[in-house]
């Protein structure tokens, strides 16, 4: 099955990173110098920071591309379903969202009243302020992300969601704590539990080239 190009820049890069940043050997003992964790640290922030860009780009482009061609043939799709249910409930795939942003967004909504064309233009940039303003791929943020695209998140590995979620909270562990509250990191293990992550989305990518060959 086909995969986006936005994918296979992701997977380059992340090679390109792991060259860069961890020991060109893997230690058989496990021991590493202080050095060799400092890089396996700054290859965990790199690492998330290029699998965020990459869901929140194919998440954008899947969504922009679906509208783009309902405009031109006025044809429904799973893509322009799923986007519309995800503004209907105000973005919210948690009992979380404030009631100051429902508010909000309800607001917003009162000037889509003349046509359908209003309100998927309105939705998408609520859409558009939702992509920039993510910060992180934790579950709440996956959702958020990926459930405008029509993906359904029951279909996904549910392993690999939980160590998604996982490896967001520890990347906000090196970022946000100092160095003798982390522990030790094991270069190793970092890249193996970063070709775990990527095998998963490459399967969630062919999920979403297929969805969007589907509503073209």
């Amino acid at each position: 099955m086909r995969l986006s190009n936005r994918f296979e820049e992701l997977k380059s890069r992340l090679g390109e990173l792991r060259l860069h940043l961890l020991p060109v050997n893997f230690s058989p003992t496990g021991d590493y110098t202080d050095k060799q964790q400092d890089r396996a640290r700054g290859y965990r922030l790199l690492v998330h920071a290029e699998i965020e860009s990459y869901l929140e780009d194919v998440s954008r482009e899947t969504v922009t591309q679906a509208i783009h061609d309902w405009k031109k043939s006025n044809k429904p799709s799973n893509i322009i379903v799923s986007f519309l249910a995800a503004y209907h409930s105000s973005w919210s795939v948690t009992e979380e969202i404030k009631n100051e942003e429902i508010i909000q967004i309800a607001k917003s909504r009162k000037s889509a009243r003349d046509s359908v064309v209003e309100v998927i233009d309105l939705a998408q940039k609520q859409f558009t302020q939702k992509l920039k303003g993510n910060h992180g791929i934790k579950e709440k943020n996956f959702k958020t992300l990926i459930i405008p695209t029509g993906i359904d998140i029951g279909s996904l590995d549910q392993t690999w969601l939980t160590n998604i979620d996982s490896f967001g909270t520890k990347r906000g562990e090196v970022a946000h704590k100092a160095k003798r509250t982390q522990g030790t990191i094991n270069p190793k293990d970092e890249f193996e539990s970063v070709q775990a992550l990527l095998n998963g989305i490459e399967d969630l990518d062919k999920k979403i080239v297929q969805l969007r060959s589907e509503s073209a």
